[in-house]
């Protein structure tokens, strides 16, 4: 568990009243979001439905049509350079200079952070059968990605903002990505924004959690309460798929009706007037039953 001591109480993000759009496509409208110092946050959502959008918002390079994001307490489209400097960002689809030996890479970056840690850097690529005169071009795709995480830790920044990092990973680069990024966090009080489409990585780390889906409405819980509230109830085979302002989402999944709620079995049963049995679910399949599966 990170420390939590003389962790200053002014949120490291704050986004105010922010409404965003492509064209006639509303992105996000109204929304309001806090990120607390040492907290470990994930912005959930599908592909497409806007969570790059809001990272390209955090850094500044968009304007939002209406409200602001601070960053440390900046307007996001005017940070200094002191505080960029605080921002570690993985960025979907990152740059490399595959030209570069990893050696060479490592020493390039470290000439722009004053705070370096190289041995952030040096800790995951021992992890890797690979010599540090390799070119980046001859390494596979999660063993770059693994470079590139090492230089990302090694900045030893106060924010980090992790954009899709498990893109083109296989399973068992995630589980080290998330693994180290633990113990890394481990004693400090670091805040990180961590956004991803593969749910079943994250159960363990997060607090807290946004999930994006695509409306403009953002649902903002903790990691724990929605995993205790959030439930998949299966009716009896004679109950109509009747609307309830007490059911989030319905669908039938191979002949199966369901019913996903935030309300008990029992207080259901009682506004539906039908029995229910309740299916055990992952937070993976909360999830997809929270934004739908298709």
């Amino acid at each position: 568990m990170k420390n939590q001591e003389h962790i200053s109480s002014s949120p490291i993000i704050e986004i105010s009243n922010l409404s965003h759009r492509y064209g006639e496509k509303k992105i996000y409208e109204n929304l309001n979001l806090e990120i607390e110092p040492g907290t470990i946050f994930g912005l959930l959502g599908k592909n497409g439905v806007g969570k790059s959008t809001l990272i390209n918002l955090l850094m500044g390079y968009l304007k939002p049509q209406s409200g602001q994001c601070r960053i440390f307490g900046e307007h996001a489209n005017y940070l200094t350079p002191q505080t960029r400097s605080r921002i570690a960002l993985l960025y979907e689809g990152f740059i490399s200079y595959d030209s570069m030996t990893i050696a060479q890479v490592e020493q390039f970056f470290s000439t722009f952070y004053p705070r370096w840690q190289k041995k952030h850097f040096q800790n995951l690529i021992d992890l890797m059968d690979v010599s540090l005169t390799q070119p980046l071009s001859s390494l596979s795709f999660g063993q770059k990605s693994q470079v590139i995480l090492g230089l990302l830790l090694a900045q030893d920044a106060d924010l980090l903002i992790l954009d899709d990092y498990s893109m083109g990973l296989d399973a068992g680069y995630r589980r080290l990505f998330v693994d180290y990024l633990e113990d890394y966090l481990q004693g400090t009080t670091k805040t990180v924004l961590i956004t991803t489409h593969v749910m079943s990585d994250l159960e363990n780390l997060v607090d807290n959690i946004a999930i994006v889906d695509r409306t403009t409405q953002v649902y903002q819980s903790s990691m724990a309460d929605f995993n205790n509230r959030f439930r998949c109830y299966s009716p009896s085979d004679d109950y109509q798929m009747a609307d309830s302002h007490l059911i989030h989402r319905k669908e039938v999944h191979r002949q199966t009706p369901l019913l996903y709620s935030f309300e008990s079995k029992a207080t259901l049963e009682q506004a539906l007037n039908t029995s229910l049995i309740e299916i055990p679910m992952s937070f993976e399949d909360r999830f997809l039953g929270f934004v739908g599966k298709y």
